[in-house]
């Protein structure tokens, strides 16, 4: 048999074994850091969230309904499904509707985003939300990423979900 014949099984199995995933052991120790630590932070602000959720629906809800106006020009494909979501979770109504074309008596949330491309991937790196009433604005918040970009890679109700509390939960409620 020649050796050509015997080497060809061990090549197959060593391309076979370097066809997987790149481990974070093999990248030098700066870079591997800062990948370890993006990461970690990230995972950090999903675990935070969920507790956020949990703790969110203990609280009443101060407003029974509230109007989100659809903002056509939110590229950030989750950001209106991540605000109905962590509305009703705590129990509180929503009703979708056009520019223009405000529901008389309702409480609305207005919202803006922009999002950021890294190679293949995007990610919401810009956001405000303010409820107002009538013409008046009750409460705003706006969301940054931190000064690093840690954060870039946690998700957008990771991102979101403790200002959508600061702006349900701090905002005079009165009216309703």
């Amino acid at each position: 048999m020649s050796i050509r014949l015997l080497l060809r099984p061990a090549l197959f199995g060593c391309l076979g074994l370097l066809s997987g995933c790149i481990t974070v052991q093999n990248l030098p120790s700066p870079a591997r850091d800062v990948f370890t630590f993006s990461f970690s932070t990230a995972s950090e602000m999903q675990a935070m969230a969920m507790k956020a959720e949990q703790a969110a629906a203990l609280r009443p809800a101060p407003f029974k309904k509230i109007c989100v106006e659809w903002n056509e020009a939110v590229t950030v494909p989750d950001m209106l499904t991540v605000i109905e979501s962590a509305l009703r979770r705590r129990r509180i109504d929503t009703q979708v509707y056009g520019a223009g074309t405000v529901p008389g008596g309702c409480i609305t949330l207005v919202y803006a985003a922009t999002r950021a491309w890294e190679q293949d991937f995007s990610y919401l790196n810009y956001a405000t939300m303010a409820l107002k009433q009538g013409g008046t604005t009750l409460n705003k918040v706006v969301y940054e990423p931190r000064m690093l970009g840690f954060d870039r890679w946690a998700s957008t109700e990771a991102k979101l979900i403790f200002l959508l509390d600061e702006l349900i939960y701090n905002t005079p409620h009165s009216t309703q």
